[in-house]
């Protein structure tokens, strides 16, 4: 059971992390802020902490793979695609079209697929 928690922390840490690079790179900034000064560091922070987030998700990601076959378990991280996609449309207000479902949809099917031949 905690090969699944792995696996979803590391999945969900992951979208977090291009959620916050977003907003970090999208909010305004003060005028010399540079991402490599003091200054940059604090207006960028979200940017930071997506890739804090990044490194925690390849921790659980690879004791996610201790345990699975890396063809069971790379597929499951299409998931993030989704997760994202639907983060984007209530954080950021980005359009989600019948085409984009779809394709949510495909992901879907195919990671329930693999799901369950491994």
């Amino acid at each position: 059971m905690i090969k699944y928690i792995w696996l979803i922390a590391s999945i969900l840490l992951g979208a977090a992390g291009q959620v916050l690079m977003k907003w970090g790179v999208s909010a305004a900034k003060p005028a010399g802020a540079a991402l490599l000064t003091w200054a940059g560091v604090k207006a960028y922070w979200p940017v930071m902490a997506g890739i804090g987030s990044y490194g925690l998700s390849s921790i659980f990601w690879l004791l996610a793979l201790k345990r699975f076959p890396l063809s069971t378990a790379y597929p499951m991280v299409s998931v993030s695609y989704i997760v994202v996609m639907v983060l984007s449309f209530y954080l950021f207000q980005e359009s989600l079209s019948m085409q984009k479902w779809a394709g949510a949809a495909l992901i879907s099917a195919g990671v329930l697929v693999i799901a369950r031949a491994g």
